[in-house]
């Protein structure tokens, strides 16, 4: 290698982080990016991989409530046969989005029944987390 590639480098290592740095930037809508994370997060919920799930939080929420504990206010989900992102709809601003999720469940004295769940995801330093409310039982 000679002087010159030597001083070529600097500048090839910067073009190759620059390029890099653009692939991981979002350019999806709110929306589909927000409705993908949600539906990971249900299918999480579903796996009993309440630690997953629970990264999908907000980081304030993770500072003031556990993984275990996070855990322990979805043990109905063991009742659920089928859990879809239904619909999602963010604010102008598009820091907030409303995101309804159909949940089919098994109840035995019921059979099976389908409802909706509602959950409010804030975009915060870039990502999307769903609000979990700390004084919701």
């Amino acid at each position: 290698m000679q002087s010159g590639d030597l001083m070529q480098l600097p500048v090839l290592f910067a073009l190759l982080l620059a390029f890099t740095g653009c692939s991981i930037i979002e350019t999806r809508p709110a929306e589909d990016v927000v409705a993908s994370r949600a539906q990971n997060r249900v299918d999480a919920l579903m796996a009993g991989d309440y630690e997953a799930a629970y990264a999908f939080t907000t980081p304030g929420y993770r500072t003031a409530e556990s993984a275990a504990r996070y855990g322990t206010r979805w043990s109905g989900v063991g009742m659920w046969r089928a859990a879809e992102v239904s619909k999602v709809n963010c604010n102008e601003a598009g820091n907030k989005c409303m995101v309804a999720i159909r949940v089919t469940f098994y109840a035995r004295q019921f059979g099976e029944q389908t409802t909706s769940l509602r959950e409010e995801w804030l975009l915060i330093g870039g990502n999307w987390y769903v609000y979990q409310d700390i004084g919701a039982v």
